[in-house]
């Protein structure tokens, strides 16, 4: 489903993430992750299921929205709880574990 450019570009990224947080404050990890997911949702959607696409958008969307922690960080936490919140409703229904299929 993913290109290898793509794929190689989302390796990459972790990849120097990590060596550059070892120079940067602890509170940035949260946002580089937040960008490889953000990146990971752009290059999944053009070959994504209509079903998807929206959770996408969602992820997306929850990156925009989490992205500057400095002047709330008790909002920032909340939105990202939102955002974990929201893969987990996707993933317990695209799983049935919700049970929504009996």
């Amino acid at each position: 489903m993913l290109a290898e450019d793509d794929a190689v570009e989302l390796l990459a990224y972790l990849v120097t993430a990590a060596r550059t947080q070892l120079d940067e404050a602890a509170e940035y990890a949260p946002l580089r992750l937040l960008t490889a997911a953000g990146r990971l949702a752009e290059m999944i959607e053009p070959a994504a299921s209509d079903g998807l696409r929206p959770f996408l958008e969602d992820i997306r969307q929850g990156f925009g929205e989490t992205s500057v922690a400095a002047g709330d960080p008790d909002g920032y936490t909340a939105r990202l709880d939102a955002l974990c919140r929201t893969v987990a409703v996707h993933l317990a229904s695209s799983l049935d574990l919700d049970g929504s299929s009996l």
